[in-house]
Order: structure tokens, then C-alpha cells, then sequence
């Protein structure tokens, strides 16, 4: 059984088990959760933290709106929530948090959360700052997902059901219409696949953050090297690493062209964003485009001789990361690429369209301004 869908979470289900596991049980989990990041990728530790065989012991139910598909004991954003604002890292199960659900996160770069962002600003009722993954909460603004290619797959294609009306799905999908840990064969087990890393770049090894999709490239999957703590801490030689195609501009089609990148698997469900050129004219911003190494791009991450620094904030997608063993300190113009994430965060953001920054506050002409668009665009805030 596949979970596709998503109820109104409830962390107390996950934080139940945990209560339940001695202080040994801890101490040995946070040893093995101490192990180098290449060993992380598959889960460890007792399996009654994420499974239950009849979701029932001692005479009592185990998870509470259970039981959940693959004899979970909650489901996804469930086991990946924290009830304070600190956590970013389930400290027995190693799992990630994505909905901090008494607050805003106090972590991660501008305290916005972990590389994805947080649940917590869309779950607050605006479902302009995040991918609406509630399936109680149907999505107030959208039916489809905006620049959705309807003509290739038809009315019922899975990527236009944010409102739950898709007679072919049934209802909507939450975290795995992004993250395919299942189909209609079964799940894949991804949470128990080995990566050998650092370039996470196959099913065998779970892909890159599990973002498995038809229309992204050979093998259908994203390729990247995954932070270690999934940026919770973050530095210009501290963070995730993107792969970036440099392809066609003016077509919704053949965007799995663009290979294993993040851009490629975005536009499954948004590929009109990829008609970004009408001839030599920028029609949309672009996504997938070499930073220039010329006018005001040539300061462009403050660089200096083409060459500047890393922005964990305003991320950069790299060409080819064949050879590489970590992340790179630097951005080097000409060639790395701006991509959908470098503006974007794909789980929410306190800003609406999930934005990095606040773009009210991008102003044109105002030198006090920094960062966000003025990073790339250095000379339009003179």
C-alpha cells in the first residue's frame, strides 16, 4: 500500500514512540547517527520507531489515525515534525523536521528551517508560502499547479488535483507527489537504500532527497550531493549541491532534456515556466541559464576575476558534478547556473510564492538594499 495522501498531521504520534525507547536506546541511536553522512542515507536503528505490526500493543493503539501504509506508525509529515520551534533533526530517528508545529522555525538560514523550508507558514492558513500538502486543507488559490503542461497527460493528470476533485486519483497527493516513495507496484523503500555517495545519482540509491519523477531525465530521478544535516547549519562550503542543464528556453516540451536536475523535476508539474525566451527575449526568469560573467553579473556573489562566493541562501546549480567528493565554496561565473531553488524554497517560506526574501522589499534604485535579487542583479539597486 502507497501512502498518497496526507491527513492534518499529528507529531504526538511519533513523539509517543519516542517517549517509549530507554535513555540506552538514545545514546546508542545518536551514536549511530554520529556515523560520517555517507552512511546515513539508510535508516537505523530499532524498527519500532517508524513501524507497527498491527498498530496495536498492550491493548492500545500504537498510532492515532492509523494504521498507515508500509505499517507506519504515523505518516509523513507526522514523523517528520517537531511540537517546538529548536528542532531541526529528530534526535532518535535522525528524520529531518519539515513542519515545526508551535512556530516558526528558530533554525537554519534566516531561520527559515532546513534546505526544503518548513510546513509551518502554509499550515498557518496562507497557501501562498508552500506547496499545500494537507490533504484536510485544499489549497484556497489553485486547482492546478501554476505553468501545469495540461495537453500532454489531459484533465486528469495527477498534477492537476491540488483541490482533491481528480476523479482518476481520487484525492490529492501530499509529500509524495514530490518525493515518489511508491507507485502503483508498491513502495520502493527508498528510506532503506544505501547511497554510496557523495553524488547521490540513482534509484539503487534513493536519489537525490527521494525525488523520483517521470519527467526528470535518464532513470527518471534527481542527481546532488545531499548536505549531512540537511543544512541546518550552513556556510559557503557548507551545503547542498544542484545539477544544472543549460537546454532550450522556449518550449514547455522535452524539459526532461534538462537530465537529472532539480529544474528538469520541477517542471513536471510546472513546465510552461520552461517557455522562458520568445527569440533573444526574456519572457519568464529563467531557470536553468548560466550566470554571465558579464556586466553587472560580473560581481554577481560578490566575485571578483569570475570567480565569488557560495550564498547557501541563493544557491546555484552546477553543470556536471562528476569527480566531486563536497560541496564547493565558490560559484564560478560563466558557468553555474541559476535554477528554480535559487529563488525558491520547495516546502514553504515566511514569503509568499515561497520566496528566499521578501520581494516587496526588493527596490529598484535603493542602495540600501542587499541580497535576494540583488545578489545576481548588482548594479539595479544602485
Amino acid at each position: 500500500m502507497v501512502m498518497n495522501t496526507l491527513q492534518r498531521p499529528n507529531p504526538r504520534m511519533c513523539l509517543q514512540q519516542i517517549t517509549a525507547l530507554s535513555a540506552t536506546l538514545a545514546l546508542v541511536v545518536s551514536l549511530i547517527l554520529s556515523i560520517p553522512a555517507t552512511s546515513l542515507a539508510a535508516i537505523t536503528g530499532p524498527c519500532v520507531n517508524c513501524h507497527t505490526m498491527h498498530n496495536s500493543q498492550n491493548g492500545t493503539t500504537v498510532a492515532a489515525g492509523g494504521p498507515y501504509g508500509s505499517l507506519l506508525v504515523g505518516d509523513c509529515v507526522g514523523c517528520h515534525s517537531a511540537a517546538d520551534q529548536a528542532t531541526g533533526i529528530n534526535a532518535v530517528t535522525g528524520a529531518p523536521i519539515v513542519y515545526n508545529t508551535s512556530g516558526a522555525p528558530t533554525y537554519g538560514a534566516g531561520n527559515q528551517g532546513l534546505a526544503g523550508g518548513n510546513f509551518y507558514w502554509v499550515a498557518q492558513g496562507d497557501d501562498t508560502k508552500g506547496h499545500n500538502v494537507f490533504a484536510a486543507n485544499p489549497d484556497d488559490n489553485l486547482s492546478v499547479a501554476p505553468g501545469a503542461v495540461t495537453s500532454s497527460c489531459g484533465a486528469q493528470c495527477c498534477h492537476n488535483n491540488l483541490d482533491g476533485t481528480n476523479t482518476l486519483y481520487g484525492t490529492r497527493q501530499g509529500c509524495t507527489k514530490c518525493h515518489m516513495m511508491g507507485n502503483a507496484a508498491g513502495p520502493r523503500g527508498y528510506h532503506h537504500k544505501n547511497d554510496t555517495g557523495p553524488i547521490v545519482d540513482s534509484a539503487d540509491e534513493g536519489w537525490y532527497r527521494f525525488l523520483d519523477g517521470h519527467m526528470s531525465g535518464t532513470g527518471f530521478g534527481v542527481s546532488g550531493i545531499e548536505d549531512s544535516n540537511w543544512q541546518y547549519t550552513s556556510a559557503a562550503n557548507d551545503h547542498n549541491e544542484y545539477l544544472g542543464y543549460s537546454g532550450t528556453k522556449d518550449s514547455a516540451a522535452n524539459f526532461s532534456a534538462l537530465g537529472n536536475t532539480v529544474t528538469g523535476f520541477c517542471c513536471g508539474c510546472h513546465g510552461n515556466f520552461h517557455i522562458e525566451q520568445s527569440g533573444s527575449v526574456w519572457q519568464r526568469h529563467p531557470s536553468d541559464a548560466v550566470i554571465p560573467n558579464s556586466g553587472e553579473y560580473a560581481t554577481a556573489f560578490d566575485a571578483a576575476g569570475g570567480v565569488g562566493t557560495y550564498a547557501p541562501n541563493v544557491p546555484v546549480a552546477r553543470p556536471s558534478l562528476a569527480g566531486w567528493t563536497e560541496a564547493s565554496a565558490t560559484v564560478t561565473l560563466g558557468t553555474d547556473l541559476v535554477m528554480c531553488l535559487s529563488c525558491h524554497k520547495p516546502h514553504g517560506s515566511p514569503y509568499s510564492d515561497m520566496l528566499r526574501w521578501d520581494y516587496s522589499e526588493m527596490i529598484a534604485g535603493d542602495d540600501s538594499k542587499s541580497g535576494g535579487c540583488f545578489t545576481c542583479h548588482t548594479q539595479k539597486n544602485d
